[in-house]
């Protein structure tokens, strides 16, 4: 199991080309259980619940 609070504050892209997003917090689950994190896109100034198991997917953005 991840530590979800280890992911706050940090900065991930969607896939290698994809814009930004910043983890804010935790975020309900999904109706399937799966955990899920409240990201803010940066380029779009969105806020998303997003799965715990795409973010880990995603690269960083160092």
């Amino acid at each position: 199991m991840v530590d979800m609070g280890v992911l706050m504050g940090t900065i991930r892209r969607f896939g290698l080309v994809g814009p930004a997003y910043e983890i804010v917090a935790p975020a309900e689950a999904a109706a399937s259980g799966e955990p899920q994190m409240r990201i803010h896109v940066l380029e779009s100034d969105e806020h998303l619940d997003y799965p715990v198991s795409a973010i880990l997917a995603d690269p960083t953005d160092d």
